[in-house]
């Protein structure tokens, strides 16, 4: 028996929730579309797949038929989807109740498309994992999570199914190096060398890397699905295969985490740097905002305060004011305008709640001009070249 490459294939798709209509047509027509078109043509290929409920939402505006494609996919088995949060919240750094909101939210909207009964596996956002926000997901019912090898000190092996101690989570770990590349070129090219043994590859990547952050004009994704030697899995197949178990601990981290970042205990430092002012002025902004509008869940305009607190702690405010450029698919993470969006979505949280006294929104839109002013003075004195 020939030699195989056994690829595990996770993908993760989102877009902010004020993104503009022209980008998502664009991301959509380039990706999306790509993957689902490949995925018809190719039987054998398959992915477990998160796609935010927000992200669910602007496709029905947007690209009713793409929804349509990606139904029947799932139906088929081609596709595995997965829960997490609508609107790409980092989930450690939230409260209990912010964390099970945001996942239920998910829940609900997968829910009108898909089967969610089939829905075993969970995504945090950015991989970012903690403890704290685990012991939720596992208590909502999820059976397994997918994260960074960067938060297992010690060597992963495979076919190992690992489970965390004192949770009783699944968890699968990606190959961090492969899946920062493009891992259907780094499959082609392992084929092209000749397999000296058999080998479990498994990546996670968001899937705008297919067709918009990457334009394979090779055509390596489609050369390697004509493979004989390749098998692809979804994550439930991969681990339904798995006999040996093993009981692990974890540490807090996310897939951008370094070594460097968590010796310092800095775990998200792409979204909260204790040396970012501006990550600090936001969460504090996030804080303020939930607080409030739990304090005013009575309030006649409580609806509009809760949607706009839901769509504000979208990861990318903070993600989009850490000014690193943290792969060679991403750009620099600087967009003042990204920054003014979501803090501007936490404000109007507070401004909606009738009953919020002067004191408390006054203190908010303190906050909300520090944030504004810091944005763009430090965009003004260090990128207006």
């Amino acid at each position: 028996m020939k030699n195989k490459i056994t690829w595990v294939n996770f993908l993760h798709i989102y877009q902010p929730p004020w993104q503009h209509r022209g980008v998502i047509e664009q991301i959509a027509s380039e990706s999306y579309e790509y993957l689902f078109t490949l995925l018809n043509k190719y039987r054998n290929f398959s992915c477990t797949l998160n796609v935010t409920g927000s992200l669910v939402e602007q496709l029905a505006n947007v690209r009713p038929d793409l929804l349509v494609k990606l139904k029947k996919l799932v139906d088929r088995g081609q596709i595995e989807i997965t829960g997490s949060s609508k609107y790409h919240a980092l989930l450690p750094l939230l409260n209990e109740r912010e964390i099970k909101r945001q996942i239920e939210l998910n829940q609900e909207v997968l829910a009108q498309y898909f089967d969610i009964r089939q829905t075993k596996g969970f995504y945090f956002p950015e991989m970012s994992y903690s403890f704290k926000a685990a012991k939720v997901v596992k208590k909502l019912g999820f059976k397994w999570i997918i994260l960074d090898a960067i938060n297992f000190q010690d060597k992963i092996e495979d076919d190992v199914l690992y489970q965390i101690k004192n949770i009783g989570l699944k968890v699968i770990f990606r190959n961090r190096k492969i899946s920062k590349a493009y891992p259907a070129e780094v499959i082609y090219l392992k084929f092209r060398k000749q397999l000296k043994k058999s080998e479990t590859i498994i990546t996670a990547t968001d899937g705008e890397i297919y067709g918009h952050q990457h334009e394979d004009w090779q055509g390596h994704l489609e050369k390697i699905l004509q493979n004989k030697q390749l098998d692809v899995l979804t994550v439930g197949e991969y681990l339904s295969g798995i006999r040996s178990k093993k009981i692990i601990g974890l540490r807090d981290a996310s897939w951008e985490s370094t070594e460097a970042e968590l010796r310092k205990n800095i775990p998200y430092a792409l979204w909260n740097h204790p040396s970012n002012k501006i990550h600090q002025l936001l969460w504090q902004m996030v804080d303020l905002a939930s607080d409030l509008v739990y304090k005013y869940r009575r309030d006649s305009n409580w609806q509009w305060a809760r949607q706009h607190l839901d769509r504000g702690v979208s990861s990318c405010t903070f993600w989009w004011s850490s000014a690193k450029k943290p792969s060679e698919f991403s750009p620099l993470t600087w967009n003042p305008d990204m920054i003014d969006n979501g803090s501007e979505e936490l404000i109007r949280a507070v401004r909606s709640l009738k009953k919020a006294t002067s004191k408390e929104k006054i203190k908010a839109e303190k906050l909300y001009i520090d944030i504004k002013k810091n944005t763009w003075l430090t965009h003004w004195r260090k990128y207006n070249k």
